[in-house]
């Protein structure tokens, strides 16, 4: 089978060499001209369709929100809906449909253009309100802006730092109609956030960076949220891989951050038995996504 993956960089990597082996025929696609293709918008979407026609692939997995494909009857197509996709891509209606679901927010502190927020005496988050080259979300440091590096006419928010004791993941799979929790996981260190100042690979040289278990309250709490958040984006369709993010503080009170409809990078700590497995996740049956070591129970 000829199978064409789509992806940030250091995403799909290791499959590459997983369906050789079974083997497939792959190409993976991280960038165009050396720009990465999330940042591409209409001329990375050009240029993955004129890979499809070039390779003629029989399987298409695209884990890129910000560029999503139509369906053919020439391939199969396994990613994001519109719909699942501006889960990632558009924060400020996705923070609004949390709330309505019963997820505690962040205080918002003002809405503004990402090029004229106000400089805070303490860290407080930037983000946009909708789709962009720079829709993930920044942590400003205090007694700074950056009014002058980002884009302006690009409507966003700034959101107060909750005083949490630990963030927490829950790594999922949307496919044919269903979900699955593939883990959760607890991590302190992380900030949770970018800064203009970090490495561009920004998990690089963070020492402080610790993941582990939440503990059985810390779950109790974390997994109502999740499902009840699950339950809604499985009605929006797809097939993907996605995560959400949230804030546990010491009251096991859960503050929502985002969810990203793609994986993380690097995320193959978390990849089922076979690449099969995770194909078949992808493509019928999301529980076979689940690394029995890492199962949870909803």
């Amino acid at each position: 089978m000829k199978i064409l993956l789509i992806a940030l960089d250091q995403t799909y990597n290791f499959a590459v060499p997983l369906l050789e082996d079974d083997g497939h025929e792959v190409r993976l696609l991280t960038k165009y001209q050396g720009v990465p293709l999330f940042l591409g918008e209409e001329t990375g979407k050009d240029y993955v369709l004129e890979q499809i026609t070039e390779f003629e692939p029989n399987l298409v997995i695209n884990a890129i929100p910000s560029i999503v494909l139509p369906t053919s009857s020439d391939y199969t197509y396994l990613g994001n809906t519109s719909a699942s996709a501006r889960l990632e891509t558009y924060k400020w209606e996705t923070r609004e449909k949390a709330a309505e679901l019963g997820w505690n927010l962040p205080t918002v502190l003002e809405e503004c253009d990402m090029t004229t927020m106000s400089t805070y005496d303490r860290t407080v988050y930037l983000k946009p309100k909708g789709l962009n080259p720079w829709n993930q979300a920044w942590q400003v440091p205090p007694n700074t802006t950056y009014n002058d590096q980002l884009p302006s006419g690009v409507p966003g928010f700034v959101e107060e730092r909750v005083d949490y004791a630990v963030e927490a993941f829950c790594f999922f799979t949307v496919s044919n109609g269903s979900y699955a929790i593939i883990r959760t996981l607890g991590c302190s260190g992380y900030g949770h956030d970018k800064t203009m100042t970090s490495h561009s690979d920004w998990r690089v040289g963070r020492g402080d960076l610790t993941h582990f278990e939440l503990t059985e309250a810390q779950l109790a709490a974390w997994l109502p949220k999740c499902t009840a958040w699950l339950d809604y984006i499985v009605t929006l369709g797809g097939n993907y891989e996605g995560t959400i993010g949230g804030l546990i503080d010491s009251d096991n009170e859960v503050y929502w951050l985002e969810q990203n409809s793609r994986p993380f990078n690097y995320h193959n700590e978390s990849l089922p038995g076979t690449i099969q497995d995770w194909i078949d996740g992808l493509a019928t049956d999301p529980t076979k996504s689940v690394n029995p070591n890492h199962y949870i129970t909803v």
